[in-house]
């Protein structure tokens, strides 16, 4: 099986240092055109297809986190839900998910760093891709908890590599125990179908 090349190697691998901002809006125009169609990219449709099957109702209020190009948004969009806003790092990725008229709202924003004038009161949250090396770390999944609204769940969808590297089960344990949410499942899955790319895919309820 091949290996990754290109933008995709710059962001794998724990040595990978990047400005994620940078990389983004230089990677904006071929971006799905080089993970879709030069690697087989699936994790979107991977996690909405278990957020549809959760998430029942079709007007509940959602965030998606590092939302790209907007492959998240049309994913969703096509299985019913239209009440869709959108965050992500990299203006360029923004100008491109503002044409595919999926989101309501999109704005730029390092969630790394404490959100301040967000929203807090989202009923979902999914985020796909965006944490690992040279994007979001550990810290911003406390960030990211902090936009939905108690009972409100969140899936999260991340390579297994800086999974285990950074030892996210860590972080993830260290939440439950502050009861600030709990973890329904973390399941395994390769989401690339032209590469060996294990991921996790990370259920959980706001408390």
């Amino acid at each position: 099986m091949r290996k990754a090349t290109g933008k995709l190697a710059k962001v794998s691998g724990k040595n990978a240092k990047v400005d994620s901002k940078l990389l983004y809006d230089e990677w904006a125009n071929d971006y799905d055109n080089d993970l879709i169609n030069e690697y087989g990219y699936i994790a979107p449709k991977l996690t909405v297809d278990k957020f549809k099957a959760l998430v029942l109702k079709k007007n509940l209020k959602i965030i998606d986190v590092g939302c790209g190009t907007g492959l998240v948004g049309q994913a969703l969009y096509e299985h019913g839900y239209k009440n869709i806003d959108g965050y992500d790092i990299s203006p360029e990725m923004l100008k491109i998910a503002k044409q595919s008229k999926f989101y309501k709202e999109l704005r730029q924003i390092d969630l790394n760093d404490k959100p301040t004038n967000l929203p807090k009161n989202y009923d979902v949250l999914i985020c796909v891709g965006s944490f690992g090396y040279g994007a979001l770390g550990p810290i911003a999944i406390r960030h990211l908890i902090g936009l939905v609204k108690s009972g409100g769940l969140l899936f999260i969808f991340m390579n297994a590599e800086p999974f285990k590297s950074q030892n996210y089960q860590k972080h993830i344990s260290t939440l439950e125990t502050q009861s600030l949410w709990s973890v329904n499942s973390i399941d395994d899955y390769n989401y690339m179908s032209k590469l060996d790319r294990p991921g996790k895919l990370i259920i959980a309820t706001k408390n």
